[in-house]
């Protein structure tokens, strides 16, 4: 499947910070870094992510955190060499 910029971007932030499994972080942090005219943008890509089964997302008391699925991390290195 071919996976935009801002995607492969989320997917290099996660990776390279070890959100994998158990580590998640919010969308709030996830928009970190991110320029002001992208960050609308992050919601929905999350939600291809997560539909393709490479973003877990995990309900808390303080919010939707959100992690790599650490079963499908050879699709994800995959997707940042492409």
């Amino acid at each position: 499947m071919v996976h935009s910029t801002l995607e492969k971007t989320i997917l290099r932030k996660m990776f390279f910070d070890g959100r994998i499994g158990g580590r998640h972080l919010g969308e709030q942090d996830l928009c970190r870094g991110f320029p002001s005219h992208e960050k609308g943008n992050i919601p929905k890509s999350l939600k291809k992510l997560i539909k393709e089964g490479l973003i877990d997302n995990h309900p808390t008391s303080y919010g939707m955190q959100y992690s790599l699925n650490p079963h499908r991390i050879k699709e994800i290195q995959d997707v940042l060499e492409s």
